[in-house]
């Protein structure tokens, strides 16, 4: 993790200066700083609790042997300070399994030369909505092209539709190719695109999103 010269993390820098804006508010200032932090840290030591107690559950419920003998330790360790920090951070449920899963993964599995991979899927996971996870899963569950125009969520507008979908292309997880385009009508030719998960989306969604099992 970066660090400042004075040997302060830039989150504690960042925490630093939101205590300083909390004192800031007359009269309860200072109280109510200690109060906000005093929460934030055991809401966080409450989700890692959770976390790994449910994760040992699932664990044991596995019956598989877990070994350390092939892993890079280092690469390892690092992985798993990672999801401590997602973990602290997470309120979905959804989520929090999918990180769970991701968990178990790297020990079943010996994390070595695809470290950088498996960073990128912690990272793009971490900051995935549901709804860009959903529509993944609908994707993928097509097993061929899609058309974008018929991706559709109630509540939802087709634009965060197209969002999502974006994003997901930026990641890798998506491929596309065209799917006609109409001119003189009203009509949006991205609606037209074709989109399918791609070779590196399947590794992703292998890796942490358990969904077919």
């Amino acid at each position: 993790m970066e660090q400042k010269s004075d040997n302060l993390t830039l989150e504690q820098e960042a925490e630093n200066r939101i205590k300083a804006g909390l004192q800031l508010v007359p009269y309860i200032g200072g109280t109510l700083a200690t109060l906000y932090f005093d929460r934030k840290q055991q809401k966080e030591f409450n989700r890692l609790t959770n976390f790994y107690t449910e994760l040992s559950t699932d664990l044991e419920n596995l019956k598989e042997k877990f070994s350390l003998d092939n892993q890079d330790e280092v690469k390892l360790i690092t992985l798993i300070e990672k999801i401590n920090n997602k973990v602290e951070k997470e309120v979905v449920k959804e989520k929090i399994d999918c990180l769970k899963y991701f968990f178990r993964n790297i020990l079943t599995q010996p994390v070595k030369d695809d470290y950088d991979e498996k960073v990128l899927f912690l990272e793009s996971l971490s900051s995935m909505s549901i709804l860009e996870i959903e529509i993944l899963k609908f994707i993928d569950s097509q097993n061929n092209f899609v058309q974008i125009g018929i991706i559709q969520k109630p509540g939802v507008e087709q634009y965060a539709i197209i969002g999502a979908i974006g994003r997901l292309r930026n990641f890798g997880y998506l491929q596309s190719t065209s799917g006609g385009m109409s001119i003189g009508d009203r009509s949006d030719n991205y609606l037209r695109e074709l989109v399918k998960v791609s070779i590196f989306g399947e590794k992703f969604i292998k890796f942490c999103l358990n969904y077919k099992n």
